[in-house]
């Protein structure tokens, strides 16, 4: 969250001095800015550490603009665990004649792919990672098929809990920083003149 101070205002509002009135329009456009590259860069920074794809981490984020009323913008990511299948998985294709003893999936980029023993892949609504659950039972499915049950489905981490680590978000609260500066004396500039 990025949020003005009235110090700050007062700031802005002797270096308009006769258009002072306009200093809350051009914070509050500053702080649009801000908040939109703060977006921008913490997708960019989880993609760089995690296997995700940016539709996948963009549906997290919500965006609450600043207006002249409410000098404060904010962009919230909010999700639940991530299924595994939005990650790295080989194979991610179910396979019916003979699964695989485990898969190979790599939630971080560094560090590479892990196996995964007893875990298999099967098209429900999509393709997803399940594992079986100790003490499974054998059970004839309606394919005629035998099956063990319970099964349950893997998830990664959400992706708050992967913006809160330091180093990424360290660098969007700087980049959001140095943003709104740039992008307020911009504004200044341009309401000054114009």
């Amino acid at each position: 969250m990025i949020t003005v101070d009235a110090d700050k205002v007062k700031e802005i509002e002797q270096r308009l001095g006769e258009i002072r009135k306009q200093a809350p329009v051009v914070l509050s456009r500053a702080l649009n800015r801000a908040a939109a590259n703060a977006k921008t860069n913490a997708s960019k920074k989880v993609r760089e550490t995690y296997t995700l794809r940016a539709k996948d981490v963009n549906e997290t984020f919500s965006v609450r603009k600043a207006s002249r009323g409410n000098l404060s913008a904010a962009v919230t990511s909010r999700s639940g665990s991530i299924g595994l299948d939005k990650f790295k998985v080989r194979p991610l294709e179910p396979r019916h004649s003979k699964p695989p003893k485990s898969l190979k999936v790599q939630v971080r980029k560094e560090g590479g792919a892990k196996k995964l023993v007893g875990a298999f892949v099967a098209s429900v609504s999509g393709n997803k990672v399940f594992q079986r659950e100790k003490g499974s039972q054998h059970k004839k499915g309606r394919s005629g098929r035998w099956t063990e049950l319970p099964i349950k489905r893997l998830f990664g981490p959400p992706v708050p809990e992967m913006l809160d680590r330091r180093s990424i978000r360290e660098f969007v609260e700087q980049e959001a920083a140095q943003t709104f500066d740039k992008n307020l004396e911009h504004e200044i500039k341009r309401a000054l003149e114009g």
